[in-house]
C-alpha cells in the first residue's frame, strides 16, 4: 500500500497546487469532484 501512496501523494499535491478540477471515482462507485 505504501508504494501506491508514494506515487499518489505527489500527484494529488500537484493537482492541489495547480487547482486542476478533477473527478475521482472511488472503488465503491462514489464520485468525488473538486
Amino acid at each position: 500500500m505504501a508504494k501506491g501512496q508514494s506515487l499518489q501523494d505527489p500527484f494529488l499535491n500537484t493537482l492541489r497546487k495547480e487547482r486542476i478540477p478533477v473527478s475521482i471515482y472511488l472503488v465503491n462507485g462514489i464520485k468525488l469532484q473538486g
